[in-house]
């Protein structure tokens, strides 16, 4: 993550410009006194820096919350607050010449209007959830012409290395969104999807709490994928395997074909490791046979209007529980206009993030992008309790 360190940084007036980059606020958390949020602004795009005091020196890091596309960016947005505050820096990371900008036509936002996009272009969606080196996906692009794929990654260089493939084989017909799939499956239409590839996921054979395989997860699979439609699995843990064929096993609407060490059409470098391990390769592919009615689409319209701090500092309980969503102001950090919060809310499996910008008139600012999931929405409808 970009950062650096410096023996002592020099106070500075905010707002101040260097190179392009509006420092707008430094905010302190309420709690911590050596916890600090730095907001930058460049374009229409905002994030943040975090600004801690360790003993006798200073950390300065791009805080990944808010997420920007461009890390040569932000790397220059360190440089420049580096240079605003005098820092006596004795380390960074911030050279930017090997680091390209991964922006594209083909990165899509998480959002309705990027997910209407695909439909128009082609009735028949194929998605793949974590990608990785992309090799799978890139083929079945190359293969199909006439099928829209879209790749769900959350790791940005795996992200950015296949912007990259897809430019140089001139694919017309990928798209990738950085989201977690749990999350993004929510705004997806009803009978929408031809195939979903869930290739080597994450085993966590020791925290099946945070796999992307569960009960829920399978729900959606459920409603999102056509009749005759698959959710493909392929793992090399046997624990994974037998934990999603359990979970399939309370479905009516699927029929499982499942194997062991059949040969893939495409090797990912994962299932060659595995395969040069002599690890046995486990497959499951759930077809989708029975109709499931489809979910009437939710009211996505929602404002916060104005929000009152003073009983947000007052609240004795900052996180509020709903059936299946949660809402948890998880900091607080005061600037001279007003405080930002820092808000986990949604899903419990799925947890989403935004910060809040409230200034000293109750107006609130949003900072982070919101999937209008139901859940999502009914979570950060809890905030009104706050309301003026």
């Amino acid at each position: 993550m970009p950062h650096f360190y410096a023996h002592k940084i020099d106070d500075i007036a905010y707002p101040a410009i260097e190179n392009g980059f509006l420092v707008s606020f430094i905010a302190k958390n309420i709690k911590y006194d050596n916890d600090h949020l730095v907001l930058i602004k460049y374009g229409d795009s905002s994030f943040f820096f975090t600004q801690q005091n360790r003993d006798d020196k200073v950390l300065v890091k791009y805080n990944k919350h808010l997420k920007y596309n461009s890390l040569n960016a932000i790397k220059m947005a360190l440089q420049a607050y580096m240079k605003l505050c005098n820092a006596d820096v004795f380390f960074h990371n911030l050279n930017t010449k090997n680091h390209k900008n991964i922006a594209s036509q083909y990165l899509l936002l998480p959002n309705q209007e990027s997910i209407t996009k695909l439909y128009k272009q082609s009735s028949n969606l194929s998605i793949e959830i974590g990608f990785g080196s992309g090799r799978h996906l890139l083929d079945l692009a190359q293969k199909n012409k006439d099928i829209v794929f879209l790749g769900i990654e959350i790791y940005n260089p795996a992200i950015a290395q296949v912007l990259n493939q897809i430019q140089l084989l001139n694919l017309k017909n990928l798209y990738i969104i950085n989201a977690d799939c749990r999350i993004l499956f929510n705004i997806l239409d009803s009978h929408s999807v031809d195939s979903i590839y869930l290739h080597f996921p994450v085993p966590w054979d020791k925290n099946p709490q945070k796999r992307v395989f569960s009960r829920e997860f399978l729900k959606e699979c459920e409603r999102i994928l056509k009749i005759g439609a698959f959710l493909e699995l392929r793992s090399d843990s046997v624990e994974y395997f037998d934990y999603a064929i359990d979970i399939s096993n309370s479905f009516n609407s699927f029929e499982v074909e499942s194997s062991i060490n059949s040969q893939a059409r495409i090797i990912s470098k994962y299932e060659a490791r595995w395969q040069r391990q002599n690890k046995d390769i486990y497959e499951a592919r759930f077809v989708l046979r029975n109709f499931v009615e489809s979910i009437d689409n939710i009211e996505s319209n929602f404002s916060f209007d104005h929000l009152d701090m003073q009983k947000i500092l007052d609240s004795n309980d900052l996180k509020i529980l709903g059936d299946s969503y949660f809402l948890h102001i998880k900091n607080i950090y005061k600037f001279n206009d007003g405080y930002v919060l820092f808000v986990l809310f949604g899903a419990f499996n799925a947890p989403s993030k935004i910060y809040l910008l409230i200034n000293n008139n109750g107006s609130v600012e949003i900072l982070g992008d919101i999937i209008k999931t139901k859940t999502n929405i009914q979570a950060l409808q809890l905030i009104k309790k706050w309301s003026k």
